[in-house]
């Protein structure tokens, strides 16, 4: 990493040590199968519960109601479908800012006979919750609003709009993707007002091929992989254990050092972004001023491409990303700042950190990011 600056930690991060290192231990010692029943399944299913059992205290939830998953997509994947089948209704509604993981979901199931109806957001990125509220009725199954948006950070009022919701339709359950914000913000699922969440390890420092879905007791769901029963039916097929472990201790580590982290983090951002807007005409930043992730920071230049500076800060040692890792590599203008109704004039990438960027770092993706778009405005 001394050869560029890494500044696309929204789309994946680099693994924590102490994640590798739970990771290593258990590799060497538990290679069981969770699902036998002699005693290497035995220990193999004990460090499956313990890895739950610290996901849950964090989340403040019940251990029983994390399913795991290979990926924050496949629990999205999980949410939408699974309660799309388990009930008898055909419509839903989701936010129009979506993870790809969600939007394309609800596609599929738009061209399986339901219906979706998609909520507004305003100029920074917030769902209007009555808006949201409007199109819920006695045939909604479910709503889905992420937590926090990966390409502007803005984090939604996801309680609020969960008990406006529960208001107007008991019956309705409520989604959130919860993959950009877990361990950034404080979520608490003691009080039940989200049926389902989503998690992804890859996120916060832990390995890619692990996530979770919360499914609160009593949520009905259909399976997506049907096997063996684990995960209590909900998602067959042997559990990635080592994975696992992986993901419980990157999640420990970022929960503890959470508000230090964010504090850090947001000088750091706060500052790069302050060298680039007093040094550059035609600047704006994107997403909510003050209800935002501390590690993302959306700017918008006039007169360029988004693709052009993109190549040309990477030649320069610094890697951004014009928007989500999903569609990063393809030319059509992000559906999340189409939605906030940033004018086509703007280039936007996204800057996002992590626990180990450093102010050195941002003061000096600062100045690259001012030096290539002077360059580049000639």
């Amino acid at each position: 990493m001394d050869d560029f600056i890494y500044l696309d930690n929204a789309a994946t991060t680099p693994l924590a040590p102490e994640a590798a290192e739970a990771m290593a231990a258990c590799q060497a010692t538990i290679f069981g199968n969770p699902s036998s029943s002699h005693s290497l399944g035995v220990e193999a299913a004990a460090a499956l519960e313990k890895s739950r059992r610290k996901l849950a205290s964090i989340l403040v939830c019940n251990p029983d109601e994390l399913v795991f998953t290979s990926s924050g997509t496949e629990a999205d994947n999980l949410a939408l479908f699974g309660a799309a089948y388990a009930s008898r209704r055909k419509s839903f509604v989701i936010s129009a800012v979506e993870h790809p993981a969600v939007l394309e979901t609800a596609d599929e199931l738009v061209q399986r006979g339901f219906e979706v109806r998609r909520a507004p957001v305003d100029s920074r990125g917030v769902v209007l919750v009555d808006e949201l509220v409007e199109l819920v009725d006695e045939d909604t199954f479910l709503v889905s609003v992420m937590y926090a948006n990966n390409e502007v950070g803005t984090v939604q009022p996801v309680k609020r709009l969960a008990r406006a919701v529960k208001k107007k339709n008991p019956e309705a359950l409520f989604h959130c993707d919860a993959v950009q914000a877990f361990t950034r913000e404080p979520i608490s699922l003691a009080d039940g007002a989200l049926d389902l969440l989503s998690l992804s390890a890859h996120k916060l420092h832990g390995p890619r091929g692990a996530g979770a879905l919360y499914v609160k007791k009593g949520t009905k769901l259909r399976p997506l992989i049907c096997g063996g029963g684990q995960e209590k039916g909900l998602r067959s097929g042997t559990e990635n254990v080592v994975a696992i472990a992986g993901f419980a201790a990157a999640a420990e580590l970022a929960h503890r050092a959470r508000e230090a982290d964010n504090a850090r983090i947001r000088k750091c951002m706060a500052t790069l972004g302050r060298i680039v807007t007093d040094n550059l005409d035609g600047v704006i930043i994107n997403g909510h001023p003050e209800d935002g992730l501390a590690e993302i920071l959306s700017l918008g230049t006039a007169g360029l491409k988004s693709q052009n500076l993109l190549h040309f800060l990477e030649d320069e040692g610094v890697i951004v990303s014009a928007g989500s890792a999903c569609h990063s590599t393809r030319t059509k203008r992000s559906h999340v700042i189409e939605a906030m109704g940033v004018s086509p004039d703007y280039a936007v990438i996204r800057i996002s950190a992590s626990r180990y960027t450093t102010m050195e770092e941002a003061e000096e993706a600062g100045h690259i990011i001012v030096a290539v778009v002077n360059k580049l405005r000639r």
